[in-house]
């Protein structure tokens, strides 16, 4: 027999007298009384739920009886085949939704599923299936209404408990970012003023220019830690917007080793690029910060040389940054790019997060690759747009 779904208003109380096929009204009040006793219990809400439904099961001559919400879905053991457990759920469901009682027919049963409502929120709905009598409508009503409460409750303990775990988080999250920027910034600050202080008194010209040198060093750093916290800033407000223009990996590459000019100062690199290389589409002041992001962790963390490559992979292009050190530690290398892990226990461990989030701004993705030498090697990878049309 073909099912149907429609709303149902809510029935009125009912009289003294029975309905036929359902309880009479002493019946139904020691229903509701058990009902009420059962969700009082001290017990976890599932078993709580569970015996209601036993007790729904009971009420009507050949019932079967269950709930749905907020993940939840139980029924009693006796209810009937899969398919009818299956068609009373869908109707609790929009019960559910809709917030109103719903009716269905599943060949010779009854559905009636009613929302589990409790002030201006619906948290599921109850649902009861019989073939030997019409379900009385009023009691599963009321019973819903009783459940609904206990249920609301729950829900809510567990949002307020989930609520102060993130609370939590957030204000280690904050501790850490605290502590690690405090490091960042007075480490460099540190290292300025007493080059400065030295060289108040130093008379030899060298000597001088190392300490302008360190000075300038330092500073450098320092800029670099409030870039990567700015542009971390930027993208987590969603401020950060990606400038995308036509350039070659020859070009990104030499952007970002002249950026890092005063890091590598000293330090051997080579260079490998394709013979024609492809345009892409990219960011190049985003691309650069990358680049200089990984070369700046080539040189503080690996070992010389370090070897920056660009080579086409199918429809894509990959530019690596690595170096022949002991490359990234295989405890280390599944979070990588989370946030604050770094390695050695130096620097704020934000640079690589902080890279993937600006190579993802721009349609690219930053991998850690095995590369040609020993050590770490991240890979920026591009995709390969059709190249623009030729003016004519």
């Amino acid at each position: 027999m073909p099912g149907y779904d429609r709303a149902m208003p809510r029935p009125s109380p009912p009289t003294p007298a029975a309905e036929p096929g359902a309880p009479g009204g002493d019946g139904r009040l020691a229903t509701i009384l058990a009902a009420v006793k059962l969700l009082e219990a001290d017990a976890p809400l599932d078993a709580r739920l569970e015996a209601l439904i036993a007790l729904v099961a009971r009420t009507h001559p050949s019932a079967a009886a269950g709930i749905v919400g907020d993940g939840r879905r139980h029924h009693d053991p006796g209810a009937g085949d899969a398919t009818l457990v299956a068609a009373a759920e869908a109707a609790a469901v929009t019960a559910a939704r809709t917030g109103t009682t719903r009716r269905a027919r599943h060949g010779d049963w009854t559905v009636l599923a009613a929302p589990l409502r409790c002030r201006d929120r619906v948290d599921g709905a109850l649902w009861v299936a019989d073939r030997a009598a019409e379900v009385d409508e009023w009691l599963v009503t009321e019973l819903a209404g009783r459940a609904a409460p206990a249920v609301a409750t729950e829900l809510q303990r567990v949002e307020q408990l989930e609520q102060a775990e993130a609370l939590h988080r957030s204000d280690a999250l904050k501790t850490t970012l605290l502590h690690g920027v405090t490091h960042e910034l007075l480490s460099p600050l540190a290292g300025i003023a007493n080059a400065a202080e030295a060289l108040g008194v130093i008379q030899d010209h060298d000597e001088r220019r190392e300490l302008a040198r360190a000075i300038t060093a330092e500073t450098q750093r320092l800029e670099r830690v409030v870039s990567n916290l700015l542009d971390l800033s930027r993208l987590e407000g969603g401020v950060l917007q990606a400038r995308m223009d036509w350039c070659t990996p020859e070009e990104l590459i030499g952007a970002g080793l002249q950026a890092a000019g005063a890091i590598l100062d000293g330090v051997p690199v080579t260079t490998e690029v394709p013979d024609d290389p492809p345009l892409l589409r990219a960011d190049p002041v985003l691309s650069e910060r990358i680049l200089v992001n990984l070369l700046n962790n080539a040189v503080r963390h690996g070992t010389p040389p370090i070897h920056v490559a660009a080579r086409r992979e199918g429809d894509e292009v990959a530019v690596s940054v690595m170096d022949d050190g002991p490359g990234v530690h295989p405890d280390v290398l599944p979070s990588v790019f989370e946030p604050f892990i770094h390695r050695e226990g130096v620097g704020l461990g934000l640079g690589l997060p902080l890279c993937r989030r600006l190579a993802e701004a721009q349609g690219a993705r930053l991998e850690h690759r095995a590369g040609d030498l020993a050590g770490a090697c991240f890979t920026l990878v591009f995709p390969l747009p059709a190249p623009p049309a030729q003016a004519t």
